[in-house]
C-alpha cells in the first residue's frame, strides 16, 4: 500500500471517524482505522461493532493494499503537519511510514484482514431525504432521548414512516424521543415522495449524534437504507452503518395529554431568558423553577438550600378560571424552548401533577410533553 494525498482532505476524513473509534480497548483493533487503497482513492473505516463509518477521498495511489493503524495517533500527526502533500507507505511487519516535507513517522499497525468487516443494511427499504428536513427533525427530538441503560428501547429516536393513503394522502415521517420526564415529537409530510410500506425502527443514541454531525457537514440529500438489524445513512463519499435497537418503543400516544384545558401563551425568547436567570439560584440537583400564573402575568421563581431565592415577572395570556402554580425542571424546559422556532410558546395545563403539553401555536407538526415537578 502506497499513496500521496493532500493534507486537508485527509485530515477531514480522519476527523470524521474519531468519535466512532472505540477507545475502551475491549479489542485493541477497534482503536484503529482501516486504510484501504483503490485506483485514485483511499477509504478510511472505523467501528465500535455497534456503529461503523466509511469515508473516502481522492489520492494518488501507487500501490493498492490495506493496513489498520491507530486512528487517534494518525489524526494527531496529520493535524500538526504543514500544508501540502503527504506520502504514506505500508512496510513489512504491518508498519506504516509517513513522510511530509522533512518530517518522517513510523507507526505500528495490524494487517487489513484483521479489521472487523463493516456490515451493510440488507433489504430494499431505501428512502432519499432532504438534509434540512432530517436535521431539523433530529434537532427537535434528540435532547429527549433517555440515558437509562435499563430502558434500552428509549435510548434513541423512534422513527416512523407512514405510506401514502388510498385516498391520495401523502406519506409522512415522524420522530419521537422520550426519557419519561419529557417527550418530543415531530412529523413531516412527504409531498413529493411515494412510500409503499410502513416502517418503524429505533435509531440508537450514538448513531443519532453521528448522523447529526454528518448532516451538519454538508447539504446533500441523505439515502436511508433500513434492514432488520441495521440502518445505513449514505452521502457522497460517506457511509454510516449502525445496529438498530431491538425491541418495541412504548406507545408514546398514551402520555400525550388530551384533557388539559388551561391555556397559557407567552413570548418564547422572553421565557427562555427569564428561566435562564432563575436557574442561577435553583437547586443544583433538581434545577426546579416555579411558575405562578394569573390572568395576565406569570411570576417565575427559584430557591436553593442556602436560603437564596430569585423571582421575575413577565406578561402572559392565560385562559383559566383561577390562579395556578406549577414547577418544572428548568433545563428540560429550556431544551424544549431552544428546539422551537416560533415567536410564541403555548402550554396546555391541567394541574400541578399532570403532564403539560408545549407547542408553537403557529406550527402544528411538533409538540412536546413535560412532566411537572415539586419545587
Amino acid at each position: 500500500m502506497e499513496f500521496h494525498i493532500n493534507k486537508d482532505p485527509f485530515l477531514k476524513a480522519l476527523a470524521r471517524i474519531q468519535t466512532v473509534v472505540e477507545r475502551r480497548n475491549t479489542m485493541p483493533i477497534l482503536a484503529n482505522t482501516l486504510i484501504e487503497t483503490s485506483p485514485g482513492r483511499i477509504t478510511l473505516s472505523a467501528t465500535d461493532l455497534e456503529v461503523s463509518l466509511r469515508t473516502s477521498c481522492e489520492a494518488e495511489v501507487a500501490d493498492e493494499g490495506s493496513l489498520a493503524v491507530s486512528a487517534r495517533t494518525l489524526y494527531d500527526i496529520v493535524r500538526e503537519l504543514p500544508e501540502g502533500s503527504i506520502h504514506l507507505r505500508g512496510e513489512a511487519n504491518n508498519r506504516l511510514q509517513l513522510r511530509s516535507g522533512r518530517a518522517k513517522f513510523a507507526l505500528s499497525g495490524f494487517p487489513g484482514a484483521a479489521f472487523p468487516e463493516i456490515p451493510e443494511a440488507s433489504g430494499d427499504r431505501r428512502h432519499l431525504f432532504e438534509r434540512d428536513m432530517l436535521l431539523g427533525m433530529i434537532n427537535k427530538t434528540h435532547f429527549a432521548m433517555s440515558y437509562d441503560d435499563t430502558r434500552f428501547t428509549l435510548n434513541g429516536i423512534f422513527l416512523q414512516l407512514s405510506p401514502n393513503g388510498e385516498a391520495g394522502e401523502p406519506a409522512k415521517i415522524r420522530m419521537v424521543a422520550t426519557d419519561t420526564h419529557r417527550l418530543a415529537m415531530i412529523e413531516q409530510i412527504l409531498l413529493e415522495k411515494t412510500v409503499s410500506e410502513s416502517m418503524e425502527l429505533i435509531i440508537p443514541k450514538k448513531t443519532v449524534y453521528e448522523v447529526k454531525k454528518l448532516l451538519e457537514e454538508s447539504d446533500e440529500e441523505v439515502e436511508l437504507v433500513a434492514g432488520d438489524t441495521h440502518i445505513q445513512f449514505i452521502k457522497p463519499d460517506i457511509t454510516l452503518v449502525s445496529k438498530l435497537v431491538q425491541g418495541h418503543f412504548p406507545d408514546y400516544r398514551r402520555v400525550i395529554p388530551s384533557q388539559n384545558n388551561l391555556r397559557l401563551t407567552m413570548d418564547r425568547a422572553q421565557l427562555d431568558e427569564v428561566v435562564k436567570r432563575m436557574m442561577v439560584l435553583s437547586h443544583e440537583k433538581s434545577r426546579g423553577v416555579r411558575m405562578t400564573i394569573s390572568s395576565d402575568s406569570m411570576l417565575i421563581s427559584s430557591n436553593n438550600p442556602e436560603q437564596e431565592a430569585g423571582e421575575e415577572e413577565m406578561p402572559v395570556v392565560y385562559e383559566g378560571e383561577k390562579k395556578t402554580t406549577i414547577g418544572f425542571n428548568a433545563r428540560y424546559l429550556r431544551e424544549i424552548l431552544t428546539a422551537m422556532e416560533g415567536e410564541q410558546v403555548r402550554f396546555l395545563l391541567r394541574d400541578d401533577e399532570a403532564p403539560s403539553l408545549v407547542f408553537d401555536p403557529d406550527r402544528d407538526n411538533a409538540l412536546f410533553v413535560l412532566m411537572p415537578m415539586r419545587v
